[in-house]
């Protein structure tokens, strides 16, 4: 297995991080956001259950986020650019070809949800199968999300087209489909099946995907 980003976060002292009493308002209720979202879903979770987990006032969660909504979607946004600046990351690893940067950025976001006890899977598919179709709101920036994060994938699989690690009867933006979905998919699966194998898998089919 490549390195992943348990792995490399290992040394990080837990005296290091941010004691709650010493973070923001806004901070302590964006990362109590996350946490609630994943273990209860948008519609489980309540503004009175976050200020009470919290020990925020409700007039600053309402100055800093104006609603439960676009609340939601500030939890979100910070989920896709932890998403985003992790592939980076990957994407960064000179030693790496194109096609290890990819199934490295797959293998830490399963340690990840693994870690968690099969809990913290992909918040944007989460949000996707929950509110997508009730909130134009919601759909809209989950949209934006993914087709950043299709791009990014784009611009890393033109890389490797050019450096000829990756197969050229393909479009980027074709490939591109194809593993978002595979990503996806796999870890709504795996919310159900709690199969780390089946993550292995996946992750092992990414070659034969691309080369």
């Amino acid at each position: 297995m490549l390195e992943s980003a348990k792995t490399r976060d290992s040394g990080k002292h837990e005296d290091e991080r941010p004691r709650r009493k010493d973070l923001s308002h806004k901070e302590r209720l964006l990362r109590q956001g996350m946490s609630q979202f994943y273990a209860h879903g948008f519609s489980g979770t309540t503004v009175d259950a976050l200020l009470h987990s919290t020990g925020v006032p409700k007039g600053s969660f309402y100055h800093h986020f104006g609603s439960k909504e676009a609340f939601g979607r500030a939890v979100l946004e910070r989920y896709c650019h932890f998403q985003m600046d992790l592939l980076a990351s990957w994407a960064a690893r000179p030693e790496l070809g194109t096609v290890d940067k990819l199934t490295g950025y797959f293998d830490a976001i399963a340690d990840g949800f693994i870690d968690s006890g099969f809990q913290r899977a992909c918040l944007v598919g989460k949000f996707s199968t929950e509110v997508a179709a009730t909130s134009e709101a919601f759909r809209h920036h989950l949209d934006e999300d993914l087709r950043i994060w299709h791009s990014s994938l784009c611009e890393i699989l033109s890389e490797g087209q050019a450096a000829g690690e990756v197969r050229i009867d393909r479009a980027p933006h074709e490939l591109a489909d194809a593993l978002l979905a595979l990503i996806q998919g796999a870890f709504v699966v795996a919310l159900s099946t709690r199969n780390a194998e089946s993550l292995r898998s996946v992750c092992a089919t990414i070659p034969v995907i691309l080369t």
